[in-house]
C-alpha cells in the first residue's frame, strides 16, 4: 500500500502560501505570475522514457514559439514526489501546469491548490478531479475502432483464434486503461490471452526476463503485444534467445507489437526484429499540451475551452515504415499540432 503523508503534509503547508498568491483568483481563471512572459511546468512520470523525452521536447518548443518558459519535474513513477512536485510548481508561481498523473486520488488535491491559485492543470492522458482540460493520445481512446483494436484484428487476421501474451506495465490509469481496451478488444475479435504479466520497472531490461519466462510456459503462442516499445524490444530479445522468429504480420514467427513509435522500435520493424508500434507523436503532443494552455493563459485565451484534445496516432509496421519521419524532423506550431476532431474519449 502506497503512503501519502509526505505528500499531505507538504500541500497542508502550502495552503496558505497558494491561496494567498492567487490574489483572490480561483479556478482557471489564469495565471500566478502576472504581466509578462509566461511560465509552464510538466510533472513529468518518467524522465528517461524516450517517448517523455519527445513530448518535453514538444512541450519546450510550443512554450518558446509564444515566448513562455517551460520548465519540468521528474515524479520517477512516484505518485507522492508528483504531489510535491504540484507543490513546488505552485509555490514557483507558474502561470501552467500540464500533468501525466500517476494517482488521480493523490493528485487531486494538488490540482486543486493550484486552481485555487489560478492556475490551470492540463492532462496528459489522465482526466479527474482538478484538471481542467485532458490531451489525449489517439491510442488511449477506447471507443468504436480505437487504434488497439486495429492491433487485435491484425493479430485476427493472420492468425484467427490466436494465442497471445500481454506485458502490461506500472500501475498507472492511462496504462491500466489501454491494457484494458486491448483484452476487451482481443476478446472481441476472437484472440485468446493466455498470459498477463507487469513491467513495472518499464525498460526493456526488465521486460526480457518476463517474456522469457512466460515463453517457457506458452511456448505456442502466436503473438505478444506489450503496453510501450521498451517492453516489445524486451520480448524480441527474448524470442530469439528462445531461437524463435519474429513475424512481420504475414511471415512465420511471433507477432510482437509495441507502442510509442521510439526510434528503436521502428529500427526493429526495419531489420525484422519487431512487427509493428503505434507512434503516438510524442513531441507533437507536446505541442498541443502548449496549445490546451493558451486557452487558459494566452492569446487564444476563452470562456468556453476545450475538454479534450486528442493527439493522432500512427501505426507502423514493415509495409509504411518507409514513410517514417523522426520526430525531431516533424515540423509543427501551436496552431498546426495534430489533432483529431476535438471528439470525445
Amino acid at each position: 500500500m502506497r503512503s501519502f503523508t509526505g505528500a499531505a503534509a507538504i500541500l497542508a503547508a502550502l495552503t496558505l502560501a497558494a491561496c494567498g498568491g492567487s490574489d483572490g483568483k480561483s479556478g482557471d481563471g489564469g495565471g500566478s505570475s502576472g504581466g509578462g512572459e509566461k511560465k509552464v511546468a510538466y510533472s513529468n512520470p518518467v524522465a528517461g522514457q524516450p517517448g517523455q523525452e519527445e513530448l518535453v521536447l514538444g512541450f519546450e518548443g510550443g512554450a518558446k514559439e509564444l515566448g513562455w518558459k517551460a520548465s519540468q519535474i521528474n515524479a520517477n513513477l512516484s505518485p507522492d514526489k508528483q504531489v510535491a512536485d504540484i507543490a513546488t510548481m505552485i509555490a514557483q508561481k507558474q502561470d501552467g501546469i500540464a500533468s501525466w498523473t500517476l494517482d488521480p486520488g493523490a493528485a487531486a488535491g494538488a490540482y486543486g491548490q493550484a486552481r485555487s491559485a489560478g492556475i490551470p492543470v492540463i492532462g496528459v492522458n489522465s482526466e479527474g478531479e482538478g484538471i481542467s482540460t485532458s490531451v489525449w493520445w489517439e491510442l488511449n481512446t477506447c471507443k468504436s475502432d480505437p487504434p488497439i483494436g486495429r492491433t487485435a484484428q491484425m493479430i485476427a487476421d493472420a492468425r484467427p483464434k490466436a494465442k497471445v501474451i500481454m506485458i502490461g506495465g506500472p500501475p498507472v490509469p492511462s496504462i491500466k486503461a489501454y491494457e484494458d481496451c486491448f483484452a476487451s478488444q482481443a476478446k472481441a475479435k476472437g484472440l485468446q490471452v493466455v498470459a498477463k504479466v507487469q513491467n513495472t520497472k518499464d525498460t526493456a531490461a526488465a521486460a526480457q526476463p518476463l517474456a522469457a519466462d512466460v515463453l517457457t510456459k506458452h511456448g505456442d503462442a502466436d503473438a505478444i503485444w506489450a503496453y510501450n516499445d521498451q517492453s516489445a524490444l524486451g520480448a524480441s530479445a527474448a524470442v530469439t534467445a528462445a531461437n524463435k522468429k519474429v513475424s512481420d504480420g504475414k511471415s512465420a514467427g511471433v507477432m510482437i507489437f509495441g507502442q510509442n513509435g521510439d526510434q528503436d522500435a521502428i529500427t526493429a520493424i526495419k531489420d525484422g526484429r519487431l512487427t509493428a508500434t503505434w507512434d503516438t507523436d510524442a513531441i507533437g503532443t507536446g505541442w498541443a499540451v502548449i496549445k490546451a494552455l493558451d486557452y487558459y493563459i494566452g492569446d487564444a485565451k476563452t470562456d468556453n475551452p476545450p475538454k479534450e484534445l486528442v493527439v493522432k496516432s500512427t501505426m507502423w509496421t514493415k509495409a509504411n515504415v518507409a514513410d517514417y519521419v523522426p520526430p525531431r524532423e516533424r515540423k509543427y506550431t501551436v496552431e498546426t499540432a495534430p489533432l483529431l476532431d476535438q471528439a470525445a474519449k
